[in-house]
């Protein structure tokens, strides 16, 4: 029986060492953003529990961190932009599980997109700090950070399914 279960096995055909490759480095990525944006969920948390508490943040000697979030551009239309940090990571870590899980390059795209937006507004927000605000928040500069590297790992993971989303080959699952 063991030498049917070889033969059976020598005949199956086995994806080319390239694809498998991908497969590995795609985990890679997707664990390390997971992580990234475990990271970023748990920062925008927590200023978003300190602005609802009107309670202090806990802030090393490092820059001003209740200048810049109690300060006019701390919120959008009345919302912590923590809170909408928050979201985004919270929606980056649950389009990276489901494009693992579905193996969907369209929702590692979408997770692209968001953490490209997320860049961008901390790029804006990093500015607004060091010259409108002069003030630095040591935990504005993790999330722009932890949304930098986001944006990187994300770009190496579309870089690696960029023919499955342009449809010039078929998905391997």
């Amino acid at each position: 029986m063991s030498a049917g279960l070889a033969g059976d096995f020598a005949l199956t055909p086995q994806p080319p060492l390239h694809v498998v490759e991908r497969g590995v480095w795609m985990g890679v990525l997707l664990v390390a953003g997971a992580l990234l944006a475990i990271a970023g969920v748990c920062i925008a948390t927590y200023l978003t529990v300190v602005h609802y508490a009107d309670q202090p943040i806990v802030c090393s000697s490092i820059g001003d961190c209740e200048l810049v979030n109690s300060s006019k551009y701390a919120s959008l239309a009345g919302v912590p932009v923590a809170l909408l940090g928050a979201g985004a990571y919270a929606s980056m870590l649950l389009l990276m599980a489901g494009s693992w899980i579905r193996r969907s390059p369209e929702l590692l795209l979408a997770a692209w997109g968001i953490a490209l937006a997320s860049f961008g507004f901390s790029m804006y927000l990093t500015y607004i700090e060091l010259q409108v605000l002069d003030a630095i928040c040591i935990y504005c500069v993790g999330s722009a950070s932890i949304a930098t590297a986001l944006l990187a790992v994300l770009s190496a993971g579309v870089w690696l399914v960029r023919r499955e989303l342009l449809g010039e080959e078929p998905q391997i699952t």
